[in-house]
């Protein structure tokens, strides 16, 4: 009798862009434990890289925490939901208490987006416009939903997504850690299938790249992850690099081995 194991591959690139002085985006992951966190910060005087880098570990040292094989009891899928969601909220309090704190970062806020695999499924928390992508048998989806206005306006049907590109609508989130005591964080979870590549981005991606184009990224990558996601923040700069670029991909093999 065999056990399927899940092996998790995961690379991740961060880039200043080419327009902005600072890159207030931040990313963090654990290979070995299956766990990715990226984060775009927000506000004046560097603050959103504070907040960004506050966020990023804070958020993956307590999932890491969580998830160590030698601490010990099961955890259910609810519970381990539950934690994502609880671990952001603690993230955010920690902000918005920095922000409070001093004059000059007051205001300062970042999105955030974290994802871990655990037995046959990946679980996720997300705030703001940092997205979790599924590519899978070729084909690339969004599965987390914006909190900005513009997604709004969508959502009412004042633009499809492609209108709303065009019309250049202004980029206001209308969720961000930090920016208030409390906020809601909306979480996933998602079965995986062997080959799967999850995709943790940025709106420097985004916003600069396509998703058919993201999608053809990933259809040439021929299994290098770290090639394939320096070619995305490459071709994000190529198209204009507006914002900080950042993208993370965990890559799902399935392993089996004998049970005793």
């Amino acid at each position: 009798m065999s056990e399927e194991l899940i092996k998790v591959q995961i690379a991740g690139r961060t880039d200043t862009g080419l327009r902005r002085q600072l890159n207030e985006d931040h990313i963090g992951f654990d290979q070995e434990l299956g766990i990715a966190v990226l984060a775009d910060g927000m506000g004046g005087h560097q603050s959103g890289e504070i907040a960004s880098h506050m966020a990023v570990e804070s958020v993956l040292e307590h999932l890491q925490r969580l998830v160590n094989p030698e601490t010990p009891g099961a955890i259910t899928g609810s519970q381990l939901l539950e934690h994502v969601s609880n671990t952001i909220s603690y993230s955010n309090a920690q902000i918005f208490e920095a922000a409070e704190a001093l004059e000059e970062h007051k205001g300062m806020g970042t999105t955030l987006v974290a994802a871990i695999v655990q037995e046959q499924q990946i679980y996720a928390g997300h705030v703001g416009d940092s997205r979790l992508y599924l590519y899978r048998n070729r084909v690339l989806k969004r599965i987390t939903r914006d909190h900005s206005l513009v997604q709004d306006l969508i959502d009412r049907g004042f633009y499809t997504e492609e209108e709303a590109r065009q019309a250049n609508v202004g980029h206001i989130v209308t969720r961000a850690l930090g920016t208030k005591e409390e906020v809601e964080v909306d979480t996933l979870q998602h079965d995986l299938e062997e080959d799967d590549v999850f995709l943790l981005c940025s709106d420097g991606l985004s916003d600069m790249v396509d998703d058919w184009k993201i999608q053809e990224v990933l259809k040439d990558s021929n299994g290098d992850l770290e090639q394939t996601a320096q070619t995305l923040v490459d071709t994000a700069n190529r198209n204009g690099g507006k914002d900080n670029i950042s993208v993370i991909l965990m890559q799902i093999a399935k392993q089996h081995r004998d049970a005793d």
